[in-house]
């Protein structure tokens, strides 16, 4: 999401055009997949409401980001190739890379590439705009507002991260306001801001500059729908050829560096 901030300014037209790109862009896909789909369908997806989707909708379409037509809205080919779009793009699709190469070393068993399929990036950025839209549907339920889902998903991962990587992967990592913003790339004065609201509706704890994520039902029934649908989409990447025996060769740029947590 720190890609999707950087290159679109805000999640809210980040996220309605990966929705828009999945529903209807040039992707490889069934051609069921390629009709234009319609603000109220794109509203009903994301849990945001019409008026708030209509905006941004209209400002993308007036940056030539998305195409509106009688029969609704799509992506064109020529907004894909679009440089800030097109950074973004690539960036998503390496990350999906970097999982599955990150998988295979922590020796977890990854389903065979489908036989005779030569792989197309296009549709290993269609599958990784689905796993980025797979966190913000099935944690919705929890937090609305899309900054602070994503500092809240940021901060959850970067506390299992700095457990995994603990001698004994059992230590208690602290994770500051700064680090926060620092994955981000938001101000600090905007992540405290939403963080102080986070804490204020327990889905974290603060104890002196420490933040802890809250472990309750809600986010486990979170974490335990996007693993789900994260093992559907791993399964799908797999039928599109892609080269689980060696997805190091399957970057469009590079393997992007894990990020500090210092």
């Amino acid at each position: 999401m720190a890609h999707a901030l950087d290159a679109f300014g805000n999640l809210n037209s980040a996220i309605l055009f990966a929705a828009t790109a999945r529903a209807c862009g040039p992707f490889d896909q069934t051609p069921g997949r390629k009709r234009p789909v319609s603000i109220n369908a794109l509203a009903a997806s994301l849990g945001r409401p019409f008026e708030t989707t209509r905006r941004h909708a209209n400002a993308l379409i007036d940056e030539a980001l998305i195409l509106r037509s009688p029969n609704g809205l799509s992506v064109t080919t020529e907004a894909i190739i679009e440089p800030r779009v097109a950074r973004l793009t690539d960036t998503c699709h390496d990350l999906l890379v970097r999982l599955i190469e990150d998988l295979a070393g922590d020796g977890l068993t990854l389903p065979s590439p489908a036989p005779d399929i030569a792989y197309d990036p296009r549709s290993g950025i269609g599958i990784a705009l689905d796993l980025m839209l797979a966190a913000v549907e099935s944690h919705g339920r929890r937090e609305e507002n899309f900054t602070r889902l994503a500092l809240l998903l940021a901060i959850e991962w970067a506390q299992r991260r700095a457990a995994h990587a603990g001698a004994d992967r059992a230590s208690d990592p602290v994770i500051r306001t700064s680090t926060a913003a620092r994955i981000l790339g938001l101000p600090y004065a905007t992540t405290s801001r939403n963080i102080d609201a986070l804490v204020d509706s327990g889905f974290l704890t603060r104890s002196g500059a420490a933040l802890r994520p809250v472990d309750d039902a809600r986010a486990n029934d979170g974490r335990s729908a996007l693993a789900y649908r994260a093992r559907q989409l791993i399964g799908r990447l797999a039928q599109s050829g892609f080269p689980m025996r060696q997805p190091g060769t399957a970057y469009i740029r590079y393997r992007a560096q894990a990020q500090d947590l210092g």
